[in-house]
């Protein structure tokens, strides 16, 4: 057992958060009450078996639209990002996180803010009226960088999210 604090595990991932090179656990559960969902992150002890896994806070309070047939939950899967492809950007840099909010109606970007401090900042991808259930990206174009495809599955609709260099959005306007 390494949390029994955060109710039902919903997802787990093992992947580099912060950019130190060490692998975290990222967990979220999936809950109705936005004082219990989030999503945590739980650093491997040395002795994984028997040592205390830290864990740190990195989204909670996600909530719910009301619906009057199926109750929302949220969050739903969170994963690790990076909006470029090229593995040199991934090495030593702290990982974006994509969040499908499921039933919080929302697709999120966390960037990473504060590392000594676990902190990411959350921004809305994108607020359909919807379901926004499981994420996927990758780079469509092969310019090097990834795009994201967000669901409603209540619209039975697909966005697709494109990342870019500052540079080029400047020359496309």
């Amino acid at each position: 057992m390494i949390d029994d604090s955060i109710l039902s595990a919903y997802s787990v991932t093992f992947a580099d958060l912060n950019g130190d090179g060490v692998r975290e656990l990222m967990v979220n559960n999936h809950e109705k009450d936005e004082k219990t969902n989030g999503i945590w992150a739980y650093e491997q002890p040395k002795d994984w078996m028997t040592g205390d896994w830290t864990r740190h806070t990195l989204a909670d309070g996600f909530k719910n639209a009301f619906s009057l047939t199926v109750p929302g939950m949220a969050p739903g899967f969170p994963y690790p990002f990076y909006p470029q492809t090229m593995e040199e950007h991934h090495i030593g840099n702290p990982a974006h996180i994509l969040v499908a909010g499921d039933g919080d109606f929302t697709a999120w970007l966390m960037t990473p803010e504060d590392m000594s401090n676990w902190e990411w900042e959350r921004d809305v991808l994108t607020k359909p009226k919807g379901t926004v259930g499981a994420l996927t990206f990758a780079d469509l174009d092969q310019d090097g960088w990834n795009e994201v495809w967000v669901p409603d599955y209540d619209h039975s609709k697909i966005e697709v999210f494109r990342f870019f260099d500052e540079q080029e959005r400047t020359m496309m306007q």
